[in-house]
C-alpha cells in the first residue's frame, strides 16, 4: 500500500493529466472541424473523460477553446533565454516576435477557426479570440522584464499594450487585404504593415528614449 503522503502527489497528477486531455482533445477538434462546432459531451468523449470531468476543470467549453488558443499564441511568441543583446530594445523583441512566420501562422489558424471579430464571426469567438492573445500577452511582459532588466516594468507593461493595440489596427487591415491567409503574398503585407507600426513607435517609449529626451 502506498504512503498516505502520495495520495494528494497522484490526485495532482491525475488532475492535471484529465485537464491536458482535455485541452489536447479540444485542439484535435478545432483542427478537424476548422471551428467551434462541436459539444461538450463530444469533447468528453475525445478527451475520454465525463462531462463532469471537463466542468471540474473549465467553467464552459468557451474556456477550453480560449486555452487551446492561448497556447497556440503564446508558442509563436517565444523570446530567447537571458538578457537581450546591447543596443536590442524591447520594441525590437517585440518587432521579431510579431514578424516571424509562427506568429503569421498562429493568427492565421486562430482566423480560421474562432472567426474575425466582424459580423461573420459570433461575439464568443471575438472575445475568445482577444482572450487567447490577451493571455499570451501577459507571458510577453514576463519574457521582456526577464530580458530588460535595466526597463521599468511599467514602461513594458505600456509598450506591450501600446504595441499590441497598434498590431490589432493592423490585424484588421491585413485580415481585409489577404484573408488572413498564411501566404508568401500575405506575409510580406504584414511586413511591410508592420515596418509602419513600428516607424511611428520608434520615437516613443519603445525606442528606450523617454519622450522629450535629446
Amino acid at each position: 500500500m502506498l504512503p498516505a503522503s502520495t495520495s494528494p502527489d497522484r490526485r495532482s497528477a491525475l488532475k492535471s493529466k484529465h485537464r491536458q486531455a482535455i485541452v489536447n482533445a479540444c485542439a484535435d477538434l478545432l483542427s478537424e472541424r476548422r471551428g467551434t462546432d462541436f459539444s461538450v459531451d463530444e469533447l468528453a468523449q475525445r478527451a475520454d473523460v465525463s462531462r463532469r470531468t471537463v466542468f471540474n476543470h473549465f467553467a464552459s467549453l468557451d474556456d477550453v477553446v480560449t486555452e487551446v488558443g492561448t497556447g497556440v499564441v503564446a508558442s509563436s511568441l517565444m523570446l530567447p533565454e537571458g538578457t537581450a543583446p546591447a543596443g536590442h530594445s524591447p520594441l525590437d523583441d517585440l518587432v521579431d516576435l510579431v514578424s516571424s512566420p509562427r506568429f503569421i501562422e498562429a493568427v492565421s489558424y486562430l482566423t480560421e477557426v474562432l472567426g474575425r471579430a466582424d459580423t461573420r464571426s459570433s461575439p464568443q469567438q471575438a472575445i475568445m479570440a482577444f482572450r487567447s492573445v490577451t493571455l499570451a500577452g501577459d507571458q510577453v511582459i514576463s519574457a521582456l522584464t526577464s530580458r530588460h532588466p535595466e526597463s521599468d516594468p511599467e514602461d513594458i507593461q505600456l509598450l506591450v499594450g501600446t504595441f499590441a493595440g497598434g498590431i490589432s489596427v493592423l490585424y484588421e487591415r491585413w485580415s481585409s487585404l489577404t484573408g488572413a491567409v498564411n501566404t508568401p503574398d500575405s506575409r510580406t503585407a504584414w511586413i511591410e504593415m508592420l515596418q509602419r507600426l513600428t516607424a511611428a513607435l520608434r520615437t516613443g517609449v519603445g525606442s528606450g528614449t523617454p519622450p522629450g529626451s535629446p
